[in-house]
């Protein structure tokens, strides 16, 4: 509960000064004073903090003015910072950090005053590195920043927008033009725009919380919308043949990676899901199909963007509760591969898997994409080499997605294997049920002839189904 305040006004003086005429007041012992230079701006100065003194406003102790100014006066680099501030107290994913400051950037940068933007503007990289790493990073707000990182802050302060600007329609219009620009001026992926755009809505939504706007400005513009397409490239994604062609090319060298991969095409998994797997999430029976108890993620992430700056902090499945498991049916091949690679590697010290060093630490994204570069040098042609066929060892879960869908595996099945819903099935791989009409339309004609074959034996008998002439 806020204490009610003893605010004290004393009337206009008029000094031989540059600004002559002086308001001053009284905040319970605080004194505050502010100088004009004329008697109308002092005298309309004077009015509006006793209106808000009579409205029962609260009063700051710092400035002297009411707190509600302050706010309307709050800048967006000022706001961003409370915004990143609560989104990384909330203990989100380090790469959801990260992928939020990489929005953030552009967004404060975009949100600049046009003209105080235009005198003395330090460099485009330093200024995106002051905010990357020092502006809208918590743990670094504790650090001395370098001296051209510290005038690169100050001058985005200076050059900051109010929060209350953006809700002009023509300002958040612009901005929402130059937040769909790359560097160079052209369109950025949809993607990209569609991340910034995000981080832009709930930028403002935590504004609107914070009293700084009455409404979210985002929703009452209207822009024209690109057409994109979020499905994968098919020309990237190695069928069955490709991808045991690239599963048989792991070099000696890279031996204990060879079951990494394989979980990664047989199973579907997320890198992050295989490196997290232990021995006792695995069920490998004998003989027959096995299964994966998937119930934990380990994406590998800049330790700038965690609390403990460990790489590796293992989450739950993406989109999961936290203890929640998510069972993926592996076929023979697959338990086989696990089974050798237990008794040829052992496991880490708590169970993992997949390992490398001495300390058996979780297998780097450097060292298994290394791996990945020789395994197709020498299972692709030429032509595959040169094209994005199997780019990224990602791929490999793509293509067990084509495996399951092109051999009829029913959507709700494959999306649960995976991990995501149905509707980001259909759209990330709608060309494959494109691929199953013809199928889909045979099974369709068979059934028709079927039934004209019998419709027609029948023809002198009246209709066998249906309602009866009247």
């Amino acid at each position: 509960m806020i204490e009610s305040q003893d605010i004290q006004f004393w009337g206009i003086r008029k000094r031989n000064r540059r600004k002559p005429f002086e308001v001053r007041w009284r905040v319970n012992t605080s004194p505050f004073s502010r100088s004009f230079v004329t008697k109308a701006l002092a005298e309309n100065y004077r009015a509006k903090l006793m209106a808000a003194a009579r409205n029962g406003e609260v009063f700051s102790l710092t400035t002297g003015e009411p707190v509600n100014w302050e706010r309307k006066a709050e800048t967006v680099y000022q706001h961003a910072r409370e915004f990143i501030w609560m989104r990384w107290s909330d203990g989100g994913a380090a790469n959801t950090r990260a992928a939020l400051v990489r929005s953030l950037v552009p967004i404060t940068l975009a949100t600049l005053d046009p003209r105080a933007s235009k005198r003395g503007r330090p460099d485009d990289a330093v200024l995106r590195k002051a905010l990357a790493s020092w502006a809208f990073r918590p743990p670094a707000w504790e650090m001395a920043p370098p001296p051209e990182i510290t005038e690169a802050l100050e001058w985005v302060a200076s050059a900051s927008r109010p929060v209350a600007a953006l809700d002009d329609p023509g300002v958040i219009r612009e901005v929402l033009r130059v937040l769909a620009l790359r560097l160079d001026g052209k369109p950025l992926v949809h993607t990209s725009m569609r991340a910034r755009r995000s981080a832009l809505y709930a930028l403002l939504d935590y504004a609107v919380e914070r009293k700084l706007l009455g409404s979210n400005p985002v929703t009452g513009v209207k822009v024209r919308r690109r057409r994109v397409s979020d499905r994968i490239d098919p020309r990237r994604v190695p069928n069955l043949a490709q991808a045991r062609a690239l599963l048989a090319a792991v070099p000696k060298r890279d031996g204990h990676l060879a079951a990494f991969f394989a979980v990664l095409y047989y199973a579907g998994t997320r890198p992050g899901e295989a490196r997290a797997l232990r021995a006792a999430d695995c069920v490998l029976p004998a003989t027959g199909w096995g299964t994966l108890m998937l119930s934990a993620n380990r994406p590998e992430v800049h330790p700038d963007w965690t609390d403990d700056g460990d790489r590796y902090t293992e989450r739950e499945l993406k989109h999961r509760a936290p203890g929640e498991v998510r069972p993926v049916p592996i076929p023979p091949v697959l338990v086989a591969t696990i089974r050798a690679h237990i008794d040829t590697y052992g496991t880490a010290p708590d169970g993992r898997l997949f390992w490398e060093g001495e300390d058996r630490r979780p297998v780097s994204g450097q060292t298994y994409r290394r791996a990945w570069r020789r395994m197709r040098k020498a299972a692709l042609s030429a032509p595959q080499l040169a094209s994005d066929l199997a780019a990224r060892p990602y791929d490999l879960r793509h293509g067990n997605a084509s495996l399951l869908l092109n051999n009829g595996v029913p959507a709700t099945e494959v999306a649960r294997r995976l991990g995501h819903s149905v509707a980001m099935l259909h759209t990330t791989y709608a060309h494959w049920f494109e691929g199953l009409e013809a199928a889909a339309n045979a099974r369709i004609d068979a059934a028709l002839a079927a039934d004209d074959a019998v419709t027609s034996e029948n023809s002198g008998h009246g209709p066998t189904v249906g309602h009866a002439a009247s």
